[in-house]
């Protein structure tokens, strides 16, 4: 956990690959979105071996990433520390990344599944007493709907999301600790249909300073 007055260093992870989505582009709107706020210090990078030596600078990682792959030393440089402490917040496609690299999708507890049509729909909240969600109501969104299949023992949901389209509820965000760390997925996030969103925005303010020990 950090200290209440220390700058929350925090990197934020955007993969080389992926067709559909701007990490590029994404990465620098949530820098710039984080590092307005008083106190953090957001640094954005693609390169992955500071994954396999680096990482202990930070307090938390965003990951905005897509496919790709890890090495055996970057996965278990991102796995040790998530373990022994380090935040870790995975944003819409980060479950569709380095698909075969189990222990990431181990730490992450789930693994994406399909989504549904670009459209809008609304987001409830289902535990209003978190750090994340704390005070937060449903909210519309034009988005993809990620479907997130995981381990449902493992994670708290936080918010869900109804797809007409297959008459099912999915979950939008949830959390769980790994080791030491504090893990955080949030699923929405496609492109600016969300990321101007005021609540998207405000849980990936809350997500960061969660994940980094900071309630």
């Amino acid at each position: 956990m950090t200290g209440s007055g220390a700058p929350l260093r925090v990197l934020v992870f955007v993969g080389t690959e992926g067709l559909h989505h701007d990490h590029p582009g994404t990465g620098r709107l949530l820098e710039e979105l984080l590092t307005a706020e008083p106190g953090v210090e957001a640094e954005l990078s693609q390169d992955y071996e500071i994954l396999a030596g680096g990482l202990e600078r930070f307090h938390s990682t965003l990951f905005y990433t897509d496919v790709g792959s890890l090495t055996t030393a970057q996965e278990e440089g991102l796995l040790a520390y998530v373990r022994d402490g380090g935040g870790f917040f995975g944003l819409h496609t980060a479950s569709a990344s380095f698909r075969a690299n189990a222990g990431y999708h181990e730490m992450l507890n789930g693994t994406f599944d399909g989504h549904s049509p670009y459209m809008e729909f609304t987001v409830t909240v289902t535990d209003r007493d978190h750090p994340i969600s704390r005070g937060l109501e449903p909210f519309t969104v034009h988005d993809e709907l990620h479907y997130f299949a995981h381990d449902p023992a493992r994670s708290q949901r936080l918010m869900e999301a109804y797809d007409p389209t297959t008459g099912a509820s999915y979950a939008m965000a949830l959390h769980h600790r790994y080791g030491a760390g504090r893990v955080f997925y949030f699923a929405l996030g496609h492109d600016a249909g969300s990321h101007h969103n005021p609540a998207f925005r405000t849980v990936i303010r809350r997500g960061v300073n969660w994940t980094a020990g900071r309630d």
